[in-house]
């Protein structure tokens, strides 16, 4: 019996139908006068072919009818026409390609590849520039739309050249509810450079000089410095340039030494999710550190630190001690009054601290105390102490504050701090984001965009700068 079995089941699973039935060889052995069906087929889709009888070949429905091969058709389920455009514009806008690339025919005929819609093209450059300006009046109200719902923004401004070309950037910053910060840009004007006009005149251009960050001077010397002189002297004479001694290489590894804090302190404030409540620790830190290596250095460089602080103290002389300044820092779960090792400048900051809570709560806060009913005519006989009431306590909201963590999804508990951390932390503490949008402009008017008209350019910046076509999920705030 079970040798019988183990034939039938080799002999089912040899069967070219077997994807339609079932083995089961408790039915042979205990129910054998239950038969095996055949499974229902499955619905037809758009997908799939049903299996039918062909007339053409003479088959009938009791035979097996041959495989067919099935056909799926792209065009019912690709792109549609806006679709195709979205795509096609997010390329061209984001990597920041020039409009005529619509019309080249080795890009068209690399769209035509895409699985589309019938009858769906893509555009001509000047229908699709349409297209481009329609969509750049979408994110403009989109824009307006989201910062009409803020309450505090800052914006940063600063002009730039590129290819013998001025232009003024605006970018624009706040911090969400949800305590994230976010930017947009939100204009790129053009100026005439004197040299234009000298261009239109005399058709000659005038030397622009390169300004360079002194940030990469110190990054160029450092690099100088990694390598020993024994070997960077015989660089020297194979450039034909003057050699170094041993007193002004030991000036430029001291001079790299100070310089480095300063260095740190920078790249932390142009950082992109810097908030304005880190331009104040940051400092004092600074300066702390850049004093503290005075010992470690020669009669050379010695009063070199010195200077530096001196420099800070000048140029953020109307900072240091600014209430905004300290407010925005204090409410920064992560500095908090840590970074104060002045006492009394700590109890300072606390007063101001829970001043501005108070002033910060609502009015109903205030108000909340609670009321006893009124007694009885026997009850007024006699005399009780007045009962606590429970009202809001700026003092308790700070105290709680400066004692929980640093995390800055901390302030969800602190409703009154995180009011005054986003009104006081809106600000950027420099102007890199900017300075960012400039060095985007320059490679969107590459030079085979060099004939964009001013608005065109602009658009086109601030639709790239914005991200106007990326997705929402892969956008970075």
């Amino acid at each position: 019996m079970e040798r019988g079995r183990e034939q039938d089941h080799a002999a089912f699973n040899a069967w070219k139908y077997r994807h339609y039935f079932e083995f089961d060889s408790h039915l042979a052995s205990r129910h054998r006068n239950v038969k095996l069906i055949e499974k229902p087929p499955d619905p037809p889709t758009d997908m799939t072919a049903a299996a039918t009888t062909s007339n053409s070949t003479g088959q009938t429905s009791d035979g097996p009818s041959p495989a067919k091969q099935v056909k799926i058709d792209l065009r019912a389920t690709g792109l549609s026409a806006a679709e195709l455009k979205k795509l096609v514009a997010g390329y061209i806008v984001e990597d920041m390609l020039p409009i005529s690339t619509v019309d080249s025919e080795s890009f068209r005929r690399i769209v035509e590849k895409i699985p589309t819609k019938s009858g769906v093209k893509l555009p001509q450059r000047k229908s699709f520039a349409g297209y481009l300006e329609r969509e750049y009046d979408i994110m403009d109200a989109n824009l307006k739309a989201t910062l009409g719902e803020v309450d505090f923004v800052s914006t940063t401004a600063d002009i730039w050249t590129v290819n013998n070309k001025s232009f003024m950037g605006v970018t624009i910053h706040w911090i969400n509810s949800t305590l994230q910060r976010n930017k947009a840009a939100l204009a790129s004007s053009r100026s005439t450079l004197a040299s234009e006009q000298v261009e239109e005149v005399s058709r000659r251009k005038l030397m622009v000089p390169t300004s360079t960050r002194w940030n990469s001077l110190y990054e160029a010397i450092s690099r100088i410095i990694t390598i020993p002189l024994n070997e960077l002297n015989p660089l020297c004479v194979k450039l034909g340039i003057k050699c170094l001694n041993e007193r002004e290489y030991q000036f430029l590894k001291e001079y790299c030494t100070v310089m480095k804090p300063l260095t740190v302190a920078l790249d932390i404030l142009q950082g992109d999710e810097c908030t304005y409540g880190a331009l104040l620790p940051t400092l004092t830190s600074l300066m702390s550190k850049t004093l503290a290596l005075k010992d470690d250095l020669s009669r050379m460089t010695a009063s070199l630190p010195d200077v530096i602080v001196k420099a800070i103290k000048t140029r953020f002389d109307a900072v240091l001690d600014s209430q905004e300044g300290l407010l925005a820092a204090a409410t920064c779960p992560k500095f908090k009054l840590r970074w104060l090792r002045d006492e009394r400048r700590r109890e300072h900051v606390k007063e101001l601290l829970t001043t501005e809570c108070r002033k910060a709560a609502p009015a109903t806060d205030n108000a909340n105390v609670s009321q006893l009913p009124a007694s009885p005519a026997e009850m007024d006989f006699f005399d009780f102490e007045n009962q606590p009431t429970e009202s809001f306590s700026a003092e308790k909201e700070v105290t709680d504050y400066l004692r929980s963590g640093y995390e800055l999804e901390i302030l969800n508990q602190f409703p009154n701090l995180k009011k005054m951390y986003m009104k006081y932390n809106t600000p950027t503490p420099s102007s890199a984001p900017v300075e960012r949008l400039f060095s985007l402009g320059g490679l969107v008017l590459s030079p085979k965009r060099n004939r964009l008209s001013d608005r065109r350019f602009e658009k086109l910046l601030l639709m790239r700068y914005n991200h106007c076509f990326t997705p929402k999920e892969n956008k970075k705030t």
